[in-house]
């Protein structure tokens, strides 16, 4: 209820009168770790960080409109936990939408938003949003775009799918490309088992969040992902996994380029309060490049109540000739100890 009140009071702040929010509530996620981190090279050079994991603070809320239809909406920025920073010219660099929802077809959301390829498998990685996130290892596909429309089916015996497109860069002009992007998921959750299929297609532009540039690529290119997923939990257990096919088209020609990527993750409940992980993730060479990674992470949560989490993990990377997984320096082979403490609410 006092978050609820808070979250009211920054909305009326913020808005004009006329915007009567009739159920608006506050949460967020706290997540700084110590990495001890060593970077695998020859001669090796090692350095301590304090790092902000993806910690966030959000308000999102609703409004009935009456018929089975309600107005949602949601605006999320990032916090830099370590050093008080928010995303340089952006507020709400995550989910940010406004949309609308009806209980028998669905939802429609306008905004910034992962997308239904990214959320198919982010309940999947055991060390998601630290320095063991399986994203560094997989296709670059996993992303959140700005200016896209995304529909949500209803859950039905199960069963859901979602899709999105982007619009792409408002501030194009006659000199640039805009970037294109769409992204479909299909998800199944009944008991123990989960499952998903998943595609995505880019083609990147000169403006936008799909500029070729901070990619290394060139306006024109294309890149494809197709991945399958699921876990299975059984008392005590609970096993995931992740398969990810990626197949890339230059716009200059000579063939495309694929690969295969790899995630399993084991997890074990000690008791109510304490569990032990583990991961592996093996990122393919793509065609005619010595570019493939491996990562194995393993780590111990410790709950200390319904908020509030303890962890440790170690991680090592094995890259190829030409792998840069987790360093900036080619071939080497980083490891990182980390330890941290997460609160959300």
């Amino acid at each position: 209820m006092q978050k609820k009140i808070i979250a009211l009071a920054i909305a009326a702040a913020l808005t004009t009168p006329a915007l009567a929010l009739a159920e608006a509530s506050l949460y967020g996620q706290a997540n700084l770790s110590i990495d001890m981190v060593n970077d695998g090279a020859s001669p090796s050079g090692s350095s301590n960080n304090m790092v902000s994991n993806s910690s966030r603070l959000g308000f999102k809320g609703s409004q009935d409109l009456g018929g089975g239809n309600s107005v949602v909406w949601q605006m999320e920025g990032t916090v830099g936990m370590d050093s008080g920073a928010t995303t340089a010219g952006q507020l709400f660099d995550r989910d940010t939408y406004l949309g609308l929802a009806n209980a028998g077809m669905g939802t429609v959301m306008l905004g910034r938003q992962d997308t239904p390829y990214t959320n198919s498998t982010r309940n999947l990685d055991l060390f998601a949003d630290g320095t063991a996130d399986n994203r560094t290892m997989m296709g670059g596909h996993d992303l959140r775009l700005s200016n896209v429309v995304a529909y949500a089916s209803p859950v039905r015996n199960g069963m859901s799918v979602a899709v999105a497109s982007m619009f792409g860069a408002e501030n194009a002009t006659a000199a640039d490309t805009k970037g294109s992007a769409i992204s479909l998921a299909g998800m199944y959750e009944q008991g123990p088992i989960y499952a998903t299929v998943a595609y995505d297609k880019i083609k990147f532009g000169t403006v936008g969040d799909l500029a070729a540039a901070p990619f290394g690529l060139a306006s024109g290119d294309e890149s494809g992902a197709f991945k399958v997923g699921g876990s299975y939990t059984m008392n005590q257990f609970a096993v995931n996994a992740v398969i990810e096919k990626t197949t890339f088209t230059p716009a200059a020609g000579g063939g495309d380029q694929t690969g295969t990527n790899l995630y399993l993750g084991g997890k074990f409940n000690v008791s109510s309060t304490d569990a032990a992980k583990l991961a592996y993730a093996k990122h393919g060479a793509t065609t005619g490049n010595a570019d493939g990674a491996s990562e194995f992470t393993v780590g111990y949560d410790h709950g200390m109540n319904k908020n509030t989490t303890v962890y440790a993990l170690y991680s090592t990377v094995t890259n190829d000739t030409n792998g840069t997984s987790n360093t900036a320096i080619t071939g080497a082979d980083p490891s990182t100890l980390s330890v941290g403490i997460k609160y959300a609410f």
